[in-house]
């Protein structure tokens, strides 16, 4: 284990830690509320030998003020898309279907200060499928895509209008079904232990103050995975960019 990987995990340990002390400090919390949030956007995934593209959907749920965790924010994003995949080695297909989940806490870093301004951390869970199988217009077979993520989110907030949000990874496991393509091969499973995100959104109060639009850039970058033997061969899960552009439309839950 490299010294960059101690690192990373003594930063994560300490931020957790710190965090978790934050949920025990008492604060005159403001009344538990739900927001609801639904975004359209674009989403850009790309590896060195693929692509997909094309519009997602999402569900934005949140919540603030819960009375076990005052200060606490608990956020999902749950983003639905249809995606065209597009290989130099094996052609292209339509309608691909990607889903990703986002699972967070997060508390202020600096003691009884307000989640609407200043630095917030946590831990956060991460999700993706993707439904690759069918032939693509080279007659190549494909096969369904997951992974599930752990993260170290960190915040800043800036009042009412600006949102910095940033991740290092901590831990990742990528399945391959590759049985699906030929009864020859055997699924992979790899794992990941370096990539980092960033987004930035900004809040457009409406008139009336009940609801808010965000419109956000996101980028996502994950490094290659480990090697795995299968059929004589190693095989990784290759270093993948993914940039997301939307906006959320946001309101009060009654």
């Amino acid at each position: 284990m490299t010294l960059t990987t101690h690192l990373r995990h003594i930063t994560g340990i300490c931020l957790c830690m710190l965090a978790s002390t934050s949920w025990c400090q008492s604060t005159s919390a403001e009344p538990m509320r739900t927001h609801i949030g639904f975004s359209a956007g674009v989403n850009r995934y790309q590896e060195s030998e693929m692509q997909l593209l094309g519009p997602e959907m999402g569900l934005h749920p949140r919540i603030t003020g819960w009375h076990a965790m005052p200060q606490a924010q608990l956020e999902a994003d749950v983003l639905l898309g249809k995606q065209r995949y597009t290989s130099t080695d094996s052609g292209s297909m339509n309608g691909v279907t990607n889903l990703e989940t986002r699972w967070r806490g997060l508390v202020p870093l600096f003691g009884n200060t307000s989640p609407k301004a200043g630095f917030s951390s946590g831990i956060a869970v991460h999700t993706l499928w993707n439904d690759l199988r069918g032939r693509t217009s080279t007659g190549h077979g494909g096969y369904e895509r997951s992974a599930v993520q752990l993260w170290l989110p960190v915040r800043w907030t800036s009042g009412d209008m600006w949102e910095l949000d940033a991740g290092l990874l901590i831990y990742g496991r990528h399945s391959s079904k590759m049985s699906q393509v030929s009864n020859g091969y055997n699924d992979i499973v790899n794992t990941q232990h370096r990539g980092q995100y960033a987004q930035v959104s900004m809040k457009v109060l409406s008139s009336n103050g009940n609801g808010s639009l965000k419109p956000f850039v996101r980028y996502t970058h994950l490094a290659d995975s480990n090697e795995v033997v299968m059929g004589g061969k190693y095989w990784i899960e290759p270093e993948s960019h993914r940039w997301q552009i939307g906006a959320i439309w946001e309101f009060n839950a009654p």
